[in-house]
């Protein structure tokens, strides 16, 4: 469990309130060398200040010894640097550049010849992703051999070269989008091969391989003598890439995106510095031993004491980043205990804590009366659980950060009708009114999702008894079958396996069928659903989150969790991080981060006057015993909310 978890438990309870601003007072030498002074306030911590000055934790406690006995607010610390004296900083040349769709820091930095590093150094968070019109920053500085020099723009001109104010004009901000103009020459992108060897990594597909180098699964088959689309890691792909060279192309006006626009700026106003409450179901008195102080490493905490204190633990990691980003916030964690009482207490009815947003509660009564709080003083609420959508009715100021059933539903019948609309789908009757509507949704979504040339309607059969020939009679032996079950009750469920292994096992023809399952999430939970089963129908599920613990961005984070914490992350505290990040980012800095460790945001809301909601649907399916991600599928919201109630 680890002590750490029940040390910030413990400064939770005694008073969770710290700052994400900055706190250097002055510069100052000492010695003839430069150090920053650093008032400390709540929240501060080495690691903390180790991460916000660049500098090693045992710098800071060279430079100032009673720190390794802990850090009192008000204390003076001197923060070392790497410069002797204090100077001011020399003004770095640069252009600006302004983002387009698709681009990335390494293509950016080919085009300028500067390191990513250099890019990030003028342009702080680029690392974390770009938004489309973003201006960066891009140093006239090359380096070679790790030594900056000139480029060639900023050497001396002779007499034979072009004046001064010529010279200045070369170096106007470059602006992609005005390329896209009808006044510039036209363009034509003309292609050649390119063959790259490349090694399968676990957990990917030829689907995936061929999604990420633009290649169709056939041409990769055909190109390395596939059996079938069966890869497996360390095997290595040759792939005939098309190498783009651009020439003249046919001019076009640049049509504004929709995309790059937020509905949620409006909610929160624009401020200097925020005040942010971050509300857990800590019950913290359900941990006797930990308040006691006599623990040990063997104690441990509660389990909605510990999964909270996971999510508080991500989340002081995304302050962090969000402190680098700019933001400069009071953020208290605090504790209801799961205490409705408390938390209205908290709140009060006029906002007299002065807040900007509030994230949590996850007990959904506490919940409820956050959002009608939240709507009655025009304050943000994002909900970090999966919440009934009816709440969302009438309300703007209520964010859903997990999508509801019914939404990763339509996102599984639309994954099916993109990939599969050919193949024979087959959806198991509900047994009740609830997955009646469930089967009703995801057929006529399926449906819709389908070109009208090429649409194709999706039976729908009851399960039958137990001996599978009810569905063995809906099987192409010939072709890939898709039958999707809707239903959340185990024991249908599990009525619902068994037929349909015995309708595969009824004869050989019916054995080397493709047969495939689609179900909920929720039954990966379900113990009598073994492996066995979920493997043999490769089954199809749609899910909130995927986390790859092979990515690289997910490692890193792995490993600065570790160094501060002393222990692993779990899912939750991978939740903390990309929920507080996304959304503080987005609703109190402007910025879009979409893209989380483990969650993917699309958060959109569901009509005028109504909620948002995240619509991102991760689809993954079960094949050779691993889970296998396949799609994110985000949907636009664009029905009625009413069709959506009670989910």
């Amino acid at each position: 469990m680890g002590i750490m978890r029940i040390l910030i438990a413990l400064i939770v309870f005694f008073g969770g309130a710290f700052s994400v601003l900055s706190q250097e007072i002055r510069q100052e030498t000492k010695d003839g060398k430069l150090y920053r002074v650093h008032a400390v306030e709540a929240g501060n911590t080495l690691y903390g200040l180790h991460v916000k000055y660049e500098v090693t934790i045992e710098s800071i406690i060279k430079a100032n010894p009673t720190a390794k006995d802990g850090l009192k607010v008000g204390q003076i610390l001197y923060i070392p640097t790497n410069g002797d004296v204090a100077q001011k900083p020399a003004q770095e040349k640069y252009v600006l550049h302004f983002v387009k769709r698709k681009e990335t820091l390494y293509g950016i930095s080919r085009s300028y010849n500067v390191s990513v590093a250099d890019i990030i150094r003028l342009n702080p968070g680029a690392d974390e992703g770009l938004d489309i019109k973003q201006e960066l920053k891009i140093p006239l500085l090359s380096k070679i051999d790790g030594k900056p020099i000139l480029m060639e723009e900023e050497k001396p001109l002779d007499k034979n070269e072009k004046s001064e104010k010529e010279t200045e004009q070369r170096f106007e901000p470059h602006n992609p989008f005005k390329d896209d103009s009808v006044t510039v020459i036209d363009y034509k992108v003309d292609f050649q091969d390119s063959i790259v060897n490349y090694e399968v990594q676990k957990g990917e597909t030829l689907y995936s391989i061929s999604r990420r180098f633009m290649v169709p699964v056939e041409e990769l088959i055909e190109q390395n003598n596939l059996q079938g689309s069966s890869i497996k890691p360390g095997q290595v792909l040759t792939i005939k890439l098309k190498k783009e060279r651009i020439k003249e192309v046919e001019v076009r006006e640049l049509v504004e995106q929709d995309t790059i626009k937020k509905t949620t700026d409006f909610l929160v106003k624009k401020k200097d510095d925020y005040k942010v409450l971050i509300v857990l179901p800590m019950r913290l008195e359900d941990n006797p031993k930990a308040l006691s102080g006599l623990y040990s490493e063997s104690t441990s905490l509660n389990q909605l004491t510990n999964l909270s204190v996971e999510f508080l633990m991500g989340a002081q990691m995304a302050l962090d980043s969000l402190e680098k980003l700019g933001l400069n916030a009071e953020v208290e964690f605090f504790d209801t205990g799961g205490d409705l009482i408390k938390l209205k207490e908290k709140l009060g009815s006029n906002n007299k804590g002065n807040l900007d947003l509030v994230i949590g509660p996850f007990y959904p009564q506490l919940l409820e009366h956050a959002a009608k709080w939240g709507l009655s003083n025009k304050v943000p609420i994002v909900a970090v659980t999966k919440i009934p959508t009816k709440l969302l009715e009438n309300n703007p100021y209520l964010l859903s950060m997990v999508p509801s059933e019914l939404t990763m539903i339509s996102a599984m019948a639309k994954y099916l009708a993109k990939e599969h609309g050919a193949d024979n789908i087959v959806i198991i009757e509900g047994e009740n009114e609830e997955v009646k509507e469930r089967v009703q949704y995801f057929k006529d979504i399926f449906e819709k999702s389908q070109s009208f040339a090429t649409r194709k309607s999706a039976k729908v059969t009851g399960v039958g008894d137990a001996s599978g020939r009810s569905l063995m009679n809906q099987i192409d032996t010939d072709g890939s079958n898709f039958i999707v079950c809707l239903s959340s009750d185990v024991q249908q469920i599990m009525k619902f396996v068994n037929a349909l292994n015995a309708a595969k096992n009824y004869s050989p023809t019916y054995g080397k069928a493709a047969i495939n399952m689609v179900g909920l999430q929720s039954w990966m939970d379900i113990p009598a659903l073994n492996s066995y089963y979920k493997n043999r129908f490769e089954f199809h599920f749609a899910a909130s989150n995927y986390l790859d613990y092979d990515k690289k961005d997910v490692k890193k984070f792995l490993a600065d969790y570790r160094l501060r914490y002393g222990s692993d992350a779990s899912k939750y505290a991978f939740h903390g991080f990309d929920v507080v990040l996304s959304q503080v980012a987005s609703l109190l800095l402007g910025y879009d981060r979409s893209i989380g460790l483990m969650d993917h945001f699309s958060v959109e809301s569901l009509g005028k006057n109504h909620g948002s909601e995240n619509s991102s649907v991760f689809i993954s399916k079960q094949k050779d015993f691993e889970i296998q991600f396949l799609e994110i599928i985000s949907n636009n919201n664009h029905f009625d909310v009413n069709q959506r109630r009670g989910n």
